[in-house]
């Protein structure tokens, strides 16, 4: 009996379709991956998980939460709630390509903004630098907290120094270095100021 359990054995391992039930499960459940929570959730409710999934992982969110008072917009969850929605539902990841989530989230300073200043500051970026998509606001969210005027300032700059053409390539695979050309004439007040 013993020799026939071995042998049982060696042949449920050695075939997948005849392994025991508990091992199966075991396998399979190991090989799934754990993905972004959102599976099962209605949709309007997909941003928010979303959100809050990264909210709780990125350093500059617990930060801004820990190092925040109690009346904090970053301690009213209901608050932020509403403002994920509403700027999810004008900008649906899908079709704009901007990830609202993660945008608030890479800049935790936009949560303090209303929905509607953030679509109007979305809007001016775009009318400054019409190559930004969705995509390209979410790798730089931080031409959000921009002044529009040094945006402005840092494109010409880009394109006096690059060429038109070349200018709007750049602004539109690596908007990081349209951020960086902002930051460059803020630290140069006599540039910035030769730029307006």
């Amino acid at each position: 009996a013993r020799a026939t359990h071995c042998g049982m054995r060696a042949l449920a391992v050695s075939s997948p379709g005849c392994a025991p039930a508990a091992a199966r499960r075991a396998r399979d459940v190991s090989r799934r991956s754990s993905g972004d929570g959102v599976e099962g959730v209605p949709k309007e409710d997909k941003a928010v998980v979303h959100f809050w999934h990264l909210f709780g992982s990125i350093p500059a969110c617990r930060q801004a939460l820990t190092s925040s008072p109690r009346d904090s917009v970053y301690r009213n969850a209901p608050l932020l709630e509403s403002r994920v929605r509403a700027l999810a539902r004008v900008f649906d990841t899908e079709t704009s390509g901007l990830d609202v989530p993660r945008v608030l989230t890479k800049e935790p300073e936009l949560l303090l903004c209303e929905a509607n200043e953030v679509l109007r500051r979305v809007l001016e970026l775009k009318r400054i630098a019409p190559e930004l998509g969705g995509r390209a606001l979410t790798a730089a969210p931080g031409l959000l907290l921009c002044d529009p005027q040094d945006v402005a300032a840092a494109r010409q700059e880009m394109e006096f120094a690059r060429g038109t053409e070349k200018a709007r390539e750049t602004i539109a695979a690596a908007p990081g270095e349209l951020l960086k050309a902002v930051e460059m004439l803020a630290a140069d007040e006599v540039g910035a100021e030769a730029w307006r």
